[in-house]
């Protein structure tokens, strides 16, 4: 058909359509077209972006730094496009237009703005309504205020060039500028108002900047509008570190104007619009603050000022030279010459540190030939619902390197055994119907339907049963059950029913279930078979992820077939914190952090030769940073420093370091409840994405229990699943470190790391710091300098004291976690290993018992573990059993040989020697732990060996064959350090064993089997001693395992001699018990029990050495000072040397007179004085700061809470440091408690603050000297206290030294302390105690001190007042401020007051110790008479004596003071028996006398209230009828007498 007779039948048709009344579109039928959209609800849409979420990120090169897929539609950001020729018109049409395109463009935007919203908002729309903002004027003066204080916002920019004014635009321009092609309009950023544009680069127009760190901006010279893709376009509001801010290093402007061209030719160039601002796109994250950028224009943009105030930029952009304050604050030499000296690798110039590899690796690159993968296992965590997650390394064969993997279990299955009853009950009572296996059946499928168990597996079985329960036999037909963890556990409601008595298992943890299933001890290697590598996605954080759907895809690898554990990657961290008094809390202020990657455990190589990778994060303090900080930071080439804006960039830096370098370790030093504890309170209070980076479990919800700062350590704990946490300062740190009494960091490396300067560690405050000479680039500098030399002694410690290998092998012995091993859980590892060997035998193990709420979750009490009885940390009375014998010790100086004869692991040689074990030992029908008389279990017959010693000589015999393979003249240095640790491992879990038994919170604890092995131990003493009396041998001392026997022989030879006859006599009457020489004595200072000193004398190189070894004295005591240590060390030496006793007495004295003088010359320089820091005190906390009811009674409490008011959290177990100071700003009326500053307060500049030298001498020196020197012929405590000029009188008895039993019995003394009498004492000296008397004025309102006749206030008590003192005149006492006389009525009222003060504190009846170091104050009397008990009530850790805070002597004192203040008889002959030469200051006798007649009758009035009290005290009374009753006069024919003479 030809397209004309087509046209015609088309012409036809709509005619006849027209003649019909209808047109074409009434046939016309639309299609169906496929559904654009898929019509979801809002759950719906929120798994979809969740799924999304979980999915790689799509950007391969952000380093995780913010830039990610959020997962919303792409709808829900509207794009923006503009169009070039709305500029256009704008230009043509100048200010005509202007409120017209304003009017549009806004409309435009709120278009565009109610478009871009989140799903969730149209079903609340409408519920609130923003109300509108008004418009504000701005004024010059608004102008000229932000200005200012936009001034110092952006110092960290690098130096710029003045704005460049766009030029005026013709019309040509116009023109040629609208043919151009249009392109999408990105979103504007603009700088703040002041800030001129960065520095600016020739070129043309989209000139490409490929440098980083070229910090420039670039503009398009036709174009006041950059033009960028619309891709480009952020999807949600960007982190500042995100590539968003980083993305214009692509474009161009236009060359700078010339600083020639004149000022009115750059004025035409301004636009004469105000809406025509430049608009610059941001070079480099670095060149701009983040904050003074509009990233997301949500907002109207500001408009910039006419005449914008130019950014002052630095005169020179040089390094600024070292100010003399930072010289003098700080010596930075040790530490930065340490970090140069380290093995530091070359960082990329990216900021990113390398890594294995940015995404996961195929698994067909880490399976093995026959498709199984090996799989080394580090940690666990238990997701509730999920299964067990494992997190531990694989091998990548392609790479040859060990990458992260995560394996999910799933199906591991509640192990449940249920005892038959022999006949049913039914509501409680027995009934005679015999119970059967298919009965119990039967019951326990009801009870799993009631639970929802869908499905569940049981059969018969046999096992056996050996512990505490009464009515379990010891071997039985139990029902087991199997049924999956993801159903909900067995109540206590159904922990017995009609037909069983006993469920066992229904607490079992998922992980302890699945380790003892598979026989798992510890880190090894697993062979995963048919593993699926595919169902995860994105589950964690870890390169290779793998679900395993049953446990017995899993096994151990055989040990000759699994290869050596692999090496680790290292993380040391090091943070610092700075307090905000606005949100009082503790923020982030730096992070640094140094890797060592590919760490054998079994390399002795320390950490300085190591290679290793470190990188710092930092923010500034205030605004911004030192100006030049940045260009330093960038070229100093030894590590990344990363400047920081905000503390929520410099988080996200530090996270997607943590992701790139995947650690597996991370050490640190207080982090756990304390700096990681911040960390994670910061990362939750700034919403940080990407949060459980920290870990390798991916986290969408933080863990339950996450509230305060430390609050909750095991649920911080969960956050860092799949890494390890080394802290140095735990409980696992300090105890393989014992040397230490603070475990400061500081300590541990003057300790443990020994070498030169460089090893040691300077310490200064933090904040000082920062306020000082850390405000320079140099000195700030050198601050970032210090905490990489911290992450450097983090990690040479760990790697020094072997804390992770050997921990590792307590692992691997005990069979538990090795994350928990590293918190020190002991009682745990013992548990783990009896777990696994009981269940090895077919035994059902005792459930663990669910314990109360602690403060601390996941923090366990084991301070009485190895002690039998004794208090937990809540106060509460512990099952008490007689533990260790321990000699009353025969005190003296030896100066013959004495022997120190030890038996080997004695308590586990009890176990073994007497076959003690829970399935030997029958316990049934003992007597009750409340019984008063403890009944002891019979020792076990001939029978097999049980369990607990076939244990434990296991673990004896594999020490003794690790200890003969280190005797190899052929051993490698790494062979013997992985054997020592070995053979340590094995003696501390062999040692430790006992220590569960009488553990009240272990499952495995057994009273009697404790006590029966601490009643053998007793025994076994006793005979030994009664042996070695037999063979006419001294026994000086005992204590639980070891006897000192005086060999009384004059050399090694003889010594030695009479120890191996005295050994064999002891072995022969053993099987397994041995006793051996264990020290040779040369001379013995035995003080008290477990307190001695003595001359060790060690073998060495065929020779004997001498060697100092002291037990329990005062100097090993963190209470005492280091001055105190050092002296009580030096006079130790003097008495220990084998002089002459005369000779050495007179050193000691000559000693004591020097230091004294040396100590009261207040020269505090170490050449020639005693350093401030030498004064230190150090006390552990027994309980939070806030939890001490006499808190100001302790100096150690009022240092903490000081702190705590800085910010510095103090917990239990910290230890705290503190001076006892006077000065301006500690009087020394105040008491010493109050008067405690910590070393770093003292040594501020200008504190007005210096230790008080008395204080210390008379409680911190002499105590312990008069302690050593208490047994020593030749000195006294008088003479000591004279040779430390304190007053002899005070010291010159017996019984004052208050050390306890020892002190008094060596000087022979009962104990009562001898006193002069009180009338032959000075005034001077009998009042110097006595609080003073104050009068104030009534008129003019001032408070001043009264001296009475004859005294005047010295300038100390002056200074304490708040006016001048009070004189006496012809008329009274008048105010010594305004002159004005008091009346005698005011002054009685006074008097009166005072008085009342004074009894009332002594009515109180505080006692206080004596003891200084121990400060225990207290109103309750205790059963133990005056013995201390001790600061935490446990009537131990302190000798002192407790004595009434105000005694009867004080308060009688104290109201003879008063009354002589008004006393004219004592006032009139003193006058008269006075001389001009002795007469008192400023008042001549005549003068007094004159006084005191004038006055007469009113201090007559005032002495009178005085003495009504003074006729009250029963001490100025003798009761005659008690005194002569044992004389046989009658008790009424006496009376009370009056003392004369007072």
């Amino acid at each position: 058909m030809s397209k004309a007779t087509e046209r015609r039948n088309r012409f036809e048709a709509l005619r006849a359509l027209r003649k019909s009344g209808r047109t074409a579109f009434d046939q016309y039928e639309v299609s169906e077209g496929k559904a654009l959209y898929e019509e979801v609800d809002e759950n719906q849409y929120k798994n979809i972006v969740r799924q999304r979420l979980n999915q790689d990120d799509f950007v391969v090169d952000d380093n995780g730094e913010g830039y990610a897929d959020d997962g919303r539609e792409e709808w829900d950001r509207t794009h923006v496009y503009e169009s070039d020729s709305d500029d256009n018109d704008a230009g043509m049409m100048g200010r005509s237009r202007g409120r017209q395109a304003r009017k549009s463009s806004a409309e435009d935007q709120a278009d565009r703005d109610a478009k871009d919203r989140n799903i969730a908002e149209y079903f609340t729309k409408g519920a609130t309504k923003s109300q509108s903002k008004s418009k504000i004027s701005k004024t010059e003066d608004d102008d000229e205020f932000m200005s200012n204080l936009l001034g110092e916002v952006h110092a960290n920019i690098s130096p710029a060039l003045p704005r460049m004014p766009q030029k005026k635009r013709t019309s040509n321009q116009h023109l040629s500028h609208a043919s151009e092609p249009r392109l999408p309009a990105t979103k504007r950023i603009r700088f703040a108002e002041n800030l001129p544009a960065p520095t600016i680069s020739t070129g043309s127009a989209f000139t490409m900047a490929d440098d980083d760190d070229y910090d420039a901006g670039f503009t398009n010279p036709n174009n006041s509008d950059i033009i960028l893709p619309s891709d480009d376009i952020p999807m949600s509001d960007p982190v500042p570190s995100s590539p968003t801010v980083r993305v214009a290093s692509r474009k161009a402007q236009p060359p700078p104007v010339a600083a020639s061209t004149p000022a009115a030719e750059r004025k035409e160039l301004e636009i004469k619009d105000e809406d025509a601002d430049m608009m610059l796109e941001v070079a480099h994250a670095g060149a701009v603050n983040a904050a003074s950028v509009n990233i997301t224009a949500a907002r109207p943009i500001k408009k910039a000022l006419k005449t914008p105030v130019p950014y002052p930029s630095p005169a020179n952009s040089s390094p600024a030279a070292r100010t003399q304050e930072t010289a003098v604050a700080v010596d930075p030499a040790a530490w930065t010459k340490l970090n140069q000296k380290l093995n530091v690798l070359s960082s990329p110039q990216t900021d990113t540190i390398s890594r294995v590899g940015a995404g996961k690796v195929n698994h067909q690159d880490v399976v093995e030939g026959d498709g199984s993968l090996h799989f080394f296992w580090t940690d666990y965590t238990e997701v509730a619902g999920s299964g067990l997650c494992l997190f531990g390394k694989v091998l990548d064969k392609k790479t040859k390197k060990h990458v992260s993997c995560f394996v999910k279990m799933d199906n591991v299955e509640r192990k449940l055994f249920f005892l038959p009853r022999q006949h049913r009950f039914v509501n409680g009572l027995q009934t005679d119907e015999s119970v059967s296996m298919a009965d119990v059946y039967a019951e326990v499928d009801g009870l799993m339907g009631k639970l929802g168990v869908k499905q569940h597996r049981s059969k018969p079985c046999t096992r056996k049963y050996a512990f505490e329960l009464p009515d379990v036999p010891k071997e039985a037909r139990y029902l087991k059950v199997l049924y999956p963890y993801s159903n909900q556990t067995l109540g206590e409601s159904s922990s017995s029913g009609e037909t069983y008595s006993h469920v066992f298992g229904a607490n079992t943890a998922l992980f302890e279930q699945f380790v003892l299933w598979k026989n798992i001890m510890g880190p090894c290697w697993l062979k995963i078979e048919d593993g699926n590598f595919s169902a995860l996605n994105n589950a964690s954080h870890c390169k290779l992820e793998v679900l395993v759907e049953h446990p017995n895809m899993a096994s151990v690898l055989p040990e000759n077939v699994a290869p050596e554990a692999p090496p680790l990657s290292l993380m040391s961290l090091a943070m610092r914190m700075v307090y905000d008094t606005k949100s009082k809390k503790q923020e982030v202020m730096a992070i640094s952090a140094r890797i060592y990657e590919n760490v054998v455990l079994s390399d002795p190589t320390p950490a300085d030769k190591l290679p290793c990778r470190t990188f710092t994060v930092i923010r500034p303090r205030e605004a911004a940073f030192p100006v030049g900080f940045d260009t330093m930071a960038r070229s100093r080439g030894r590590g990344t420093i990363r400047l920081a804006n905000t503390e929520a960039e410099m988080l996200s830096y530090f996270l997607a370091q943590l992701a790139s370098v995947d650690p597996d370790v991370i050490v640190g030093h207080q982090l756990e409840g304390v700096d990681y504890s911040v960390l994670i309170d910061r990362l939750r209070e700034r919403k940080t994405p990407q949060w459980s980076r920290l870990g390798r479990l991916r986290r969408q919800i933080w863990p339950n229990g996450i509230s305060r700062i430390g609050g909750n350590v095991f649920a911080e704990r969960q956050v860092l699943s799949g890494r390890l946490l080394c802290d140095l300062a735990n409980d696992a740190g300090r105890s393989v470190m014992l040397k230490c009494q603070s475990w400061t960091l500081t300590e541990m490396c003057s300790l443990y790391l020994g070498g030169g300067e460089e090893t040691q560690r300077r310490e200064f405050d933090n904040e000082v710091a920062l306020n000082t000479w850390a405000k320079t680039p140099n000195g700030l500098l050198d601050y970032v300098a210090h905490i990489e030399a911290d992450t450097y002694f983090i990690a040479a410690l760990a790697l020094r004291v072997q804390i992770l290998p050997l921990t590792k092998v307590l692992t691997n012995l005990a069979g538990n976690s090795w994350a928990r091993t590293l918190t020190g859980t002991r009682a745990e590892r013992n548990e783990y290993i009896l777990l696994h060997e009981f269940h090895r035998n077919k035994y059902i193990c005792p459930d663990k018992q669910k314990q109360p709420a602690r403060g601390q979750a996941g923090r366990e009490d084991e301070d009485g573990a190895n002690e039998a009885g004794g208090e937990n940390s809540s106060g509460k009375k512990k099952d008490k059993y007689k533990g260790g014998l321990v000699f009353e010790p025969e005190r003296g100086l030896y100066d013959k040989f004495v022997l120190v004869m030890d038996f080997n692991s004695l308590y586990p040689s009890i176990i073994q020697e007497y076959n003690i074990c829970f399935t030997t030992v029958e316990r049934t029908g003992l007597a009750s732990a409340k019984d008063e008389e403890e009944t002891v279990p019979e020792v076990p017959g001939e029978q097999e060996q049980g369990i607990l010693p076939k244990l434990i000589a296991g673990l004896v015999s594999r020490r003794r064959q690790v200890k003969s393979l280190m005797k190899s003249k052929t051993a490698t240095a790494e062979q013997l350090a992985t054997w020592d640790i070995r053979q340590l491992a094995l003696k501390l879990t062999a040692n430790s064993m006992y220590g569960c038994l009488g553990y009240t919170k272990s499952r495995f604890y057994a009273r009697p089997l404790a006590v029966l092995i601490t009643f053998k131990g007793r025994e076994i003493l006793r005979s030994t001693k009664e042996l070695a009396e037999s063979k006419s041998l001294q026994v000086i001392y005992g204590d639980t395992d070891s006897v000192m026997i005086n060999a009384n022989v004059d050399d090694v030879a003889g010594a030695l001699r009479v120890g191996q006859e005295f050994k064999k006599a002891v072995n022969d009457r053993y099987k397994l018990l041995e006793i051996d020489i264990d020290n040779i004595f040369r001379r013995i200072l035995l003080q008290a029990k477990k307190k001695y000193a003595a001359i060790n004398m060690i073998e060495s190189g065929g020779k004997y050495v001498e060697k100092m070894e002291v037990k329990g004295l005062d100097m090993r005591r963190r209470e005492y000072c280091a001055l105190s240590k050092e002296m009580s060390t030096r006079i130790l030496n003097e008495i220990l040397s084998g002089d002459e006793t005369e000779v050495s007495v007179t050193r000691v004295h000559e000693y004591l007179r020097e230091m004294a003088a040396k100590m009261r010359s207040g020269d505090h320089t170490p050449a020639n004085g005693i350093p401030a820091n030498k004064y230190a005190i150090f006390t552990q906390l027994g309980k939070d700061p806030t939890d001490y009811p006499n808190a100001d009674n302790m100096p150690q409490i009022q240092v903490a809470l000081r702190e705590a008011s800085r910010g510095k959290k103090l917990r239990k177990g910290d230890v705290v440091s503190y001076i006892i100071a006077t000065g301006e700003n500690a009087p020394p009326s105040e008491p010493a408690p109050k008067r405690a500053y910590s070393p770093a307060d003292l040594l501020k500049k200008d504190s007005g603050l210096a230790p008080d030298v008395e204080w210390y001498i008379a409680k911190q020196i002499f105590p312990p000297v008069e302690r050593l020197c208490a047994h020593i012929v030749g000195t006294s405590t008088a003479q000591l206290a004279e040779n430390l000029g304190l007053d002899m009188k005070r010291y010159g008895h017996a019984g004052q030294s208050g050390g306890g039993s020892g002190a008094s019995g060596g000087n022979g003394g009962t104990g009562l302390e001898i006193h002069p009498l009180e009338t032959q004492i000075p005034d001077e000296t009998r009042f110097r105690d006595c609080a003073r008397l104050t009068l104030c004025c009534r008129k003019c309102k001032t408070s001043g001190l009264f001296a009475g006749l004859l005294g005047s206030s010295t300038p100390e008590e002056a200074k304490d007042g708040i006016g001048a003192p009070a004189k006496v005149t012809p008329v009274g006492i008048a105010c010594g401020t305004c002159e004005a006389t008091l009346s005698t009525l005011s002054i009685v009222a006074q008097m009166e007051h005072a008085v009342r003060l004074a009894t009332t504190r002594y009515y109180e009846g505080w006692l206080v110790c004596d003891d200084a170091s121990c400060g225990n104050r207290t109103r309750q009397m205790s059963v133990y008479g005056t013995r201390c008990l001790g600061p935490k009530g446990l009537a131990r850790d302190c000798l002192g004596r407790m004595r009434y805070e105000v005694s009867e002597r004080d308060i009688y004192n104290q109201l003879l003071y008063f009354a002589s203040l008004f006393d004219i008889d004592k006032a009139r002959e003193h006058a008269k028996a006075a001389t001009p030469a002795s007469a008192h200051v400023g008042e001549e006798p005549e003068r007094i006398l004159a006084l005191a007649e004038h006055n007469c009758v009113r201090f007559g009035t005032v002495k009178g209230v005085v003495d009504r009290y003074l006729d009250k005290c029963g001490r100025r009374w003798v009761a005659m009828d008690t005194l002569f009753a044992k004389l046989g006069f009658a008790a009424g024919s006496m009376m009370s007498v009056k003392k004369e003479g007072r």
